[in-house]
């Protein structure tokens, strides 16, 4: 049997928090959560991840920077990291792969969608 993938979700909202952990787990996921980029980011660099799930719209830090500190770091640089955020611009608008991220996810995308993009990216 393989070994569970590990996602860290990094989202200020508990209910989000809550809501995608129970998703990812029901898929057999291993599921690490931040409510900050501060906390992610200390988490991203003292585990081995798999995925990175990360809001935009976060305190102290945005889920940008976080993504352009992850990718700068030699710890965490592929680490593979996918916008999830409520944020409406339309994914064909937005350079998500400028900032080093592989997807761009709205909030409002089908669970069966996002679960999709995650396995696409982690196999």
């Amino acid at each position: 049997m393989a070994a569970k993938k590990t996602i860290l979700f990094i989202d200020d909202n508990p209910v989000d928090r809550t809501l995608i952990s129970r998703l990812l787990a029901k898929h057999d996921f291993k599921v690490l959560l931040a409510e900050d980029g501060p906390t992610g980011l200390r988490m991203a660099k003292e585990q081995p991840l798999d995925l990175i799930l990360l809001d935009i719209l976060l305190p102290q830090i945005s889920g940008i920077e976080l993504c352009k500190k992850l990718k700068a770091d030699v710890t965490t640089f592929d680490i593979p990291v996918i916008f999830y955020t409520s944020i409406d611009t339309p994914k064909h608008l937005i350079d998500y792969s400028s900032y080093g991220a592989c997807d761009y996810i709205q909030k409002t995308t089908p669970p069966e969608e996002l679960i999709a993009s995650i396995k696409a990216i982690l196999e």
